[in-house]
């Protein structure tokens, strides 16, 4: 089956930002920010024919590495935006995928998302070729300036929190839902760092957080700005960097 090759570049969603998506000072909550791009990713595939129920009965399903925001400026509460999203190749087993938020003419933020594609029985890895195999998206390299960089580990930090996760906290891949992540992290956040202008945010997915594990959250200022991570039993689980 063949689709316009607009609508397999480039998705584009219209998303209005309510109450449930913000925090006291009316901004976009990251956590919101990474569900809007989650559901524009889920939706774009879905459009060609590769939504999440296809790809997992065949044997491939995403897990998300890294989101990584260029932020000029938060949505407020009540904005109406256009999300725009384009796939923006690969590098080893990654694929990337960028999404654009957009007020009018305005760019607000940008974020750069880094996935892997793996069985989701056995959580094996597999390589993108495997997804290229359906023939709708192109296998091309990504750009060097443009993929993530892995957050530096930081084990010294101090305690500052810890966190369960609950059962209202995972998803369908029976684990902690990306989206959860942020808000963990900005509940432990000092209120000086919480009421700054951000420029960029990056969360790291480094191994998934199960019903019923606890999260030590170690944070504090570094070089590059206010990091907290989270440890579970089996080592670090999650990065979150503000900028």
């Amino acid at each position: 089956m063949g689709y316009p090759i607009e609508q397999i570049r480039e998705y584009s969603m219209e998303q209005r930002v309510d109450t449930y998506d913000v925090g006291p000072d009316s901004k976009l909550r990251f956590s919101a920010l990474c569900r809007y791009c989650q559901e524009a990713s889920e939706r774009h595939l879905e459009s060609v024919d590769m939504g999440y129920t296809r790809m997992k009965r065949e044997g491939l399903v995403f897990l998300i590495i890294s989101n990584r925001a260029e932020i000029r400026r938060l949505p407020e509460l009540g904005e109406e935006l256009i999300l725009r999203t384009h796939p923006r190749g690969t590098m080893g087993a990654s694929f990337y995928r960028d999404y654009e938020l957009w007020a009018g003419e305005e760019l607000l933020v940008r974020v750069m998302q880094d996935s892997v594609s793996v069985d989701p029985e056995t959580h094996k890895l597999l390589r993108p070729k495997v997804f290229f195999s359906y023939g709708v998206f192109e296998d091309t390299r990504t750009p060097r300036e443009e993929r993530n960089v892995r957050i530096a580990e930081h084990p010294e930090l101090p305690e500052i929190g810890r966190r369960t996760i609950r059962y209202s906290d995972i998803d369908y891949n029976r684990h902690l839902n990306n989206a959860v992540y942020p808000d963990i992290a900005m509940d432990v956040v000092p209120d000086a760092w919480r009421e700054r202008p951000y420029t960029g945010m990056q969360i790291d997915y480094v191994s998934e957080a199960l019903l019923g594990e606890e999260l030590t959250l170690r944070g504090g200022e570094t070089e590059n700005g206010y990091l907290v991570q989270g440890y579970h039993a089996r080592g670090l689980s999650f990065s979150m960097l503000l900028r």
